[in-house]
């Protein structure tokens, strides 16, 4: 009797289980936009967008998660049912959850002012959907990355994420230019990098940057080109109606805000020669420097001595710190940080036609591990700055902390 009853309950286990699991009933819901139906909210492409005031879903089951994608701004507003009032935009997340108290068949999103609206996806009743991101903001950070791009956080700080949250730590990534109000504007790249630092392991939402993505690129890792190049962008800065002092301000804040332990920029010398990657790193050198400056003031926040500040390739090679990103990763499923790296950086869709995929995957996709990239490896890191003392070790960024 016994053993049919364990049966029995073996059984039952893989049913309970599937029934509190959520769909995404978008498709067989109606959305209307006054009496008009649409169905530009659930065709999941990113691509397309539509600006609105208000909108009516309705569904066969009931809902209980709803999902929506921004384009590029949120907005203030409120999302209603017959029972409950949920405000919406608060948080400033362009992937914005919100899970209904009570589960219904029809909502009401409500905003102040006009709103560009990529996808809105609702879902059933049951646990909170796997394929949504769940944003928040930490306080403090243990690791802050200064990625320049979308996609740099995945390519030339590869691994390093997963490697540390793999750990336990706390990962902010804060990024130096915006993919919009600039000469070729791809706001796409926000939703490819959310899509990709959640796939990587960050719950911490993102500072997006201030400075237009505009491309310059020298072919030599030399000093005369290294000065052209900061003076090229330099100009671009300005064109683009922002300062050095501008730029520094929003590092120095961003870092007095989060208080990092550990702190990694770009190759001095771009990795490939990019102009906004090495102005990236001049300026977050003088950042750096000038957060824990007291004569330097910003409103509301203390200075901050960050302990260690690695540049990427920085040094002597003898001299680098290693991190091994082929070691198998507990909290991704024995996954190695490279493998979850490859895996993100397809969450950038616009950039798999790019020269990118190879260098992180091998020309026909022959890497299996990380250690066979061949040029700006992210494996190896100089530390450029410490107040805890030089590493010894030399294989862990967190050493003396």
């Amino acid at each position: 009797m016994k053993k049919y009853l364990l049966l029995l309950i073996i059984l039952f286990i893989p049913f309970i289980v599937t029934a509190k699991e959520s769909s995404n009933i978008s498709k067989s819901s109606s959305y209307y936009i006054g009496p008009a139906a649409v169905t530009d909210f659930k065709d999941n492409d990113y691509n397309t967008y539509k600006t609105i005031k208000s909108i009516r879903i309705d569904a066969l089951n009931k809902i209980q998660h709803i999902y929506i994608i921004y384009e590029i701004n949120t907005a203030k507003g409120v999302l209603k049912t017959e029972s409950e009032s949920i405000a919406l935009g608060k948080d400033d997340y362009l992937h914005e959850y919100v899970k209904l108290s009570v589960p219904t068949d029809s909502i009401t999103l409500l905003y102040d002012n006009d709103v560009t609206i990529s996808e809105i996806r609702v879902y059933s009743e049951g646990e909170t959907p796997s394929d949504v991101q769940i944003w928040g903001r930490d306080t403090t950070t243990d690791l802050m990355i200064f990625s320049t791009h979308s996609d740099d956080e995945v390519l030339f700080f590869g691994g390093i994420i997963p490697t540390y949250i793999n750990q336990g730590k706390k990962v902010h990534v804060t990024y130096l230019t915006k993919h919009y109000d600039c000469k070729k504007p791809n706001q796409i790249r926000l939703h490819e990098v959310l899509d990709g630092l959640w796939t990587s392991g960050v719950r911490d939402y993102p500072t997006f940057g201030i400075l237009p993505d505009e491309g310059s690129r020298i072919t030599k890792k030399n000093k005369k080109g290294y000065n052209k190049i900061i003076k090229k962008v330099k100009g671009q800065v300005k064109a683009d109606g922002l300062s050095d002092a501008q730029i520094i301000n929003f590092y120095v804040r961003t870092i007095r805000q989060y208080k990092p332990k550990v702190i990694l920029g770009h190759d001095v010398y771009g990795e490939y020669g990019h102009g906004q990657h090495i102005y990236n790193t001049y300026i977050l050198k003088q950042a750096v420097k000038k957060a824990r400056t007291k004569s330097y003031k910003t409103a509301g926040l203390a200075t901050y001595k960050v302990p260690k500040f690695y540049i990427h390739l920085y040094g002597k090679k003898k001299k680098r710190t290693t991190i091994d990103l082929d070691v198998p990763l507990a909290k991704y499923g024995n996954k190695t940080a490279y493998q979850v790296t490859q895996e993100a950086f397809k969450k950038h869709v616009s950039q798999q036609k790019s020269k990118y995929p190879a260098w992180l995957n091998g020309v026909n996709n022959e890497y299996t591990q990380a250690r066979q990239i061949q040029t700006s490896s992210p494996m190896y890191w100089g530390l450029f700055y410490t107040s805890v003392g030089k590493d010894k070790k030399k294989n862990n960024l967190f050493e003396h902390l």
